[in-house]
């Protein structure tokens, strides 16, 4: 067990998978940023664990963390709202690991790490790679969303009436190319990527005070993309990209890259009279335009049931979670938890969640010159 992901000679990086399979997000590379950010802000315990054969041969590699929430320790998969599948990183002994292996290693993790009241492992997948998830083993659930993936053909024009079209969109994009340059940019310097980040986050965090939901106010998340694009290369494994119409940009994409798939990760797009052109629909096609054309395979949409996904996916990428108490304090924080659902269900639940951010965002800004939060002096 270490700290860091970078202890582990096999752990695999996004330029150099190895023998490893698993999803991006179990990079090492990635783990670090994320150590560093969101990790750090939440003061999240990092657990990274191995495990390997007697003779050394390594099976499966953890990466975990614990988190103190309303005073529980909670153990889960390192995410902070990032993390679109959570898994262990998979080495061909771990095939060997059925219900009854995992019975008696299971207890052995458990006494390796710190104490904790919880563990919540979710956004699993039942396989990566062809193998099968050997945590799958510890009793989990159907969460209610799913991944979402459009596998891409060899074939261009297989590609083309694969691409969902509507006459309403066709007549949109007439008029917006009437009079300007429509394309897509991919920003291959890294200060073209800084540019195109932070427009995205700009247009982002208007739409999340719009919408009302959190953003950029979750611990370090807003420094987990800065770090990544710092970082990590551009085009791959982090990739940025903008829909221009002229000089304006209408729609944006952050997003990773990782042997032959493409995350379709976080979007933002121009207010005002741009909503009425979809742009979000010009920046989905483009953009699976140009993953065709530079030869990857899959075009992962990742966790969401959105009904616009349906019109692009093929397959769907059912996810799980293993809910494991330890604890008489673990057992009531999921008692609680439950009652909580039920209530977040009610109609008046929906209505009144919104303003909660509305609150948030006008303390953190605190009061304006006037005394009269945000009212201009």
């Amino acid at each position: 067990m270490a700290d860091t992901p970078s202890a582990f000679p096999d752990w695999p990086r996004t330029g150099d998978p190895g023998q490893a399979q698993c999803h991006i997000f179990q990079c090492a590379d990635v783990l670090e940023i994320w150590l560093d950010t969101i990790g750090a802000a939440r003061r999240i315990r990092p657990l990274f664990v191995g495990i390997a054969t007697a003779a050394g041969a390594t099976v499966m590699l953890l990466p975990l963390g614990i988190e103190r929430i309303n005073g529980i320790r909670v153990l889960g998969f390192v995410d902070g709202s990032v993390m679109d599948y959570s898994q262990p990183v998979l080495f061909p002994p771990a095939a060997q690991l059925d219900a009854s292996a995992m019975a008696q290693l299971w207890p052995r993790i458990r006494s390796a790490l710190p104490g904790f009241d919880v563990a919540i492992l979710d956004k699993m997948l039942t396989e990566v790679g062809g193998l099968a998830n050997p945590l799958m083993h510890l009793g989990p659930v159907a969460m209610p969303v799913s991944g979402h993936v459009m596998s891409l053909p060899v074939g261009r024009e297989e590609l083309e009436a694969r691409i969902p079209v509507s006459k309403r969109h066709l007549r949109y994009m007439r008029q917006l190319a009437k009079d300007q340059t429509v394309a897509l940019e991919v920003a291959e310097t890294p200060e073209r990527a800084r540019l195109f980040l932070d427009e995205m986050i700009e247009n982002k965090t208007r739409k999340f005070h719009e919408t009302r939901v959190p953003g950029f106010e979750i611990p370090g998340k807003r420094a987990f993309y800065d770090e990544a694009t710092r970082r990590l290369p551009n085009l791959a494994p982090v990739h940025l990209s903008a829909v221009r119409a002229g000089e304006t940009v209408v729609a944006s994409h952050w997003g990773l890259v990782f042997a032959d798939r493409f995350y379709f990760l976080m979007t933002a797009y121009a207010g005002g009279e741009w909503r009425k052109f979809s742009p979000g629909r010009i920046l989905n096609d483009e953009l699976i335009r140009w993953c065709h054309a530079n030869g990857y395979r899959w075009f992962d949409f990742g966790i969401g049931d959105e009904a616009y996904k349906d019109e692009y996916c093929d397959v769907v990428v059912p996810l799980h979670a293993a809910v494991i108490p330890v604890t008489a304090r673990g057992k009531l924080y999921l008692q609680s938890g439950a009652l909580l659902a039920r209530l977040r269900a009610l109609p008046l639940w929906q209505r009144l969640r919104p303003y909660k951010w509305v609150v948030l965002r006008a303390l953190k800004r605190g009061p304006s010159p006037t005394g009269k939060d945000g009212e201009a002096a």
